[in-house]
């Protein structure tokens, strides 16, 4: 299956936009139903390539549990982890770049790395509603990260 893109011009410097998706407390302010991200080890600012953790997320009234790896790491241009479960493990990608000192271009996108043959039906079957809810969650990322700047530039006097 295609991996799921998505791209967007933040108006924000790149610095506020990574921080969006690199900050435990950030995501959860976007990420439709994140409770809670939990190091499974100490996190190491400078190269948290190998990292681990666990992540809740609330889908409906359930609770699920997803494991992740921080895979690819290069501050404030690029993050990629892996998140999955028993049905499936999906890479996401993260990727930045400065348009100019106010904006910043983001190029997302998931992709199933592996999983049981039910979960790759299933994610084929639930395709669209995944789409979905990825623009609005990337929606949320770009709101929190332009209104994080805009806050920013008000208090400089």
């Amino acid at each position: 299956m295609a991996p799921i893109t998505y791209s967007a011009v933040i108006n924000a410097p790149i610095e506020r936009a990574f921080a969006c998706v690199e900050d435990h407390d950030k995501i959860k302010q976007w990420a439709q139903g994140v409770e809670e991200i939990i190091p499974l080890e100490p996190w190491d600012p400078a190269n948290p390539v190998g990292s681990r953790f666990r992540q809740r997320i609330r889908e409906g009234g359930r609770l699920s549990e997803f494991h992740g790896e921080v895979v690819a790491y290069d501050k404030p241009r690029h993050l990629a982890i892996t998140l999955g479960n028993n049905a499936f493990t999906m890479r996401v990608d993260y990727r930045f770049t400065t348009l100019n000192p106010t904006q910043t271009r983001l190029d997302y996108s998931a992709d199933m790395v592996s999983g049981s043959w039910f979960g790759r039906l299933m994610g084929a079957l639930f395709r669209s509603l995944t789409v979905r809810i990825l623009h609005k969650q990337m929606a949320a990322l770009k709101a929190l990260a332009e209104r994080e700047a805009n806050l920013t530039a008000a208090s400089v006097p």
